[in-house]
């Protein structure tokens, strides 16, 4: 009988493991997508310190010198806004 109610959870845990993660993968996957969507980055020029992502998301200007990244202010965050946005960056070591 243990092993019956062992295996029965057993078998439920990893069905819920798998819907789990497939479900992440479906999320990181859009946050990718949006990433490297050329559309979705601040326009060149731009000097403010703040940008707005058309999806509402908004962003402020950081990084090294010599490099524009823009990071993504939390509290603003929407499904389908990357974290953050690399517009320029001479460096290869964290991206």
């Amino acid at each position: 009988m243990f092993k019956f109610l062992a295996l029965g959870a057993g078998l439920l845990a990893a069905g819920l493991g798998t819907a789990a993660q497939a479900d992440l993968s479906d999320k990181l996957a859009a946050t990718l997508h949006l990433a490297s969507d050329r559309s979705a980055m601040p326009p060149s020029g731009h000097q403010g310190q703040w940008w707005t992502h058309p999806k509402g998301c908004e962003y402020s200007r950081a990084g090294r010198p010599g490099e524009t990244v823009w990071y993504l202010i939390i509290n603003t965050a929407r499904p389908g806004c990357p974290k953050y946005i690399v517009s320029h960056s001479p460096y290869n070591d964290v991206y």
